[in-house]
């Protein structure tokens, strides 16, 4: 069984060979949809717990001013491991403004709902926040923070606040092969005690020339520090995906005219 409930630098940017990006005409309607499977592993002082993770996701970009862009995301994660099962269902909603060759800022909305072994209790959260990229040649600079809440229908448990920020690089080595670096740092806090988390992570997509498909791999590292009292333990979360893109022509054109937003994990139990 999951023996802990965890509520689960950047790349260097190396400009070596850098290109400038000169936007095309981009289509006002694109997006995205994926799916991906892996492992999670969760190290603590009892040992170690390996779960099965599998996901699927779409994105939905619409530009409905020259600058400005609405960005629609809906996920479903599920992870399993002897017998138990945690499923999340979530969806975001990005409103921005951007410069293709310069910048994008906005915010973000999200909301998740969770399904812990067909408990009969429900979990959701909600996450908020400001978001911004910066686009130097081939390399983009994405930076988010947020605050929300997690909140159960089960009589007697108090909501519990969360924050958090996180930084991102990614590196285009061409216009369809990407690397990307991230860095996060999440707090949950109620009830007189509070738990944070340390997250980094590795990113690589390729998109195949003159096609809308692409496969990606990810690792990532979460750190689980749990209050004054000597609790917590870290996990490593392996993933292999593909994605099919409509709307843009190379995952560079996505990154600075498509669906190139994220919502960031709601930190329970690594989704």
């Amino acid at each position: 069984m999951l023996s802990v409930a965890f509520i689960s630098p950047a790349f260097a940017a190396d400009r070596i060979g850098a290109m400038d990006y000169a936007a095309p005409q981009a289509d006002p309607i694109s997006g995205s949809i994926g799916a991906s499977v892996g492992a999670l592993v969760v190290d603590t002082d009892d040992g170690t717990d390996t779960a099965t993770m599998y996901n699927v996701n779409g994105k939905l970009n619409y530009r409905f001013s020259p600058s400005w862009n609405g960005q629609f995301d809906a996920r479903f994660n599920g992870l399993s491991a002897d017998g138990e099962t945690i499923s999340v269902f979530g969806g975001g909603v990005h409103i921005f403004k951007r410069d293709p060759s310069a910048y994008a800022v906005g915010g973000f909305l999200s909301y998740d709902w969770l399904d812990i072994n067909d408990a009969g209790s429900d979990i959701s959260s909600y996450r908020f926040g400001p978001e911004f990229q910066i686009y130097n040649g081939n390399v983009t600079y994405y930076g988010q923070a947020f605050w929300g809440q997690f909140m159960s229908d089960e009589g007697g448990l108090d909501n519990l606040d969360t924050w958090g920020v996180r930084g991102e690089v990614r590196y285009f080595h061409a216009e369809n092969l990407r690397f990307e670096g991230d860095l996060g740092y999440t707090e949950i806090s109620g009830d007189g005690s509070s738990a944070s988390i340390f997250t980094a992570g590795l990113e690589a997509e390729k998109r195949f020339d003159s096609s809308p498909f692409s496969v990606w791999g990810r690792y990532q590292f979460d750190h689980v520090d749990v209050g004054d009292v000597d609790a917590g333990g870290s996990t490593h979360t392996f993933l292999v995906g593909f994605r099919a893109a409509f709307g843009s022509r190379t995952l560079l054109d996505e990154d600075r005219n498509g669906a190139t937003m994220e919502t960031p994990s709601n930190s329970l139990f690594g989704l």
